[in-house]
């Protein structure tokens, strides 16, 4: 899977840091997900193609089924990428 872009709903803590709520992207029929996020698992800060980046590991919860997903943040285009879906 590709990074895709996405819509982020988040808050930013005191330092800056993000910290995502929810996000909404578009699959390959073009229709739209929202995901609510229940727990950042893990946060840390990469660097790829020289853009520095938080990576987030997000846990939602869907019909009692758990998903886990990776968010990058690009902390110089303020842009969101949906990097992959773990499970």
């Amino acid at each position: 899977m590709q990074p895709v872009p996405v819509q982020v709903l988040s808050l930013f803590s005191a330092d800056g840091t993000p910290q995502p709520v929810r996000f909404r992207f578009e699959d390959p029929e073009h229709r739209l997900h929202t995901v609510r996020i229940t727990q950042v698992v893990d946060v840390r800060e990469v660097t790829f193609c020289g853009m520095e980046a938080y990576r987030f590991l997000c846990l939602s919860e869907e019909e009692g089924t758990a998903h886990l997903f990776e968010l990058d943040y690009a902390i110089r285009s303020h842009r969101w990428r949906l990097r992959r879906r773990v499970y």
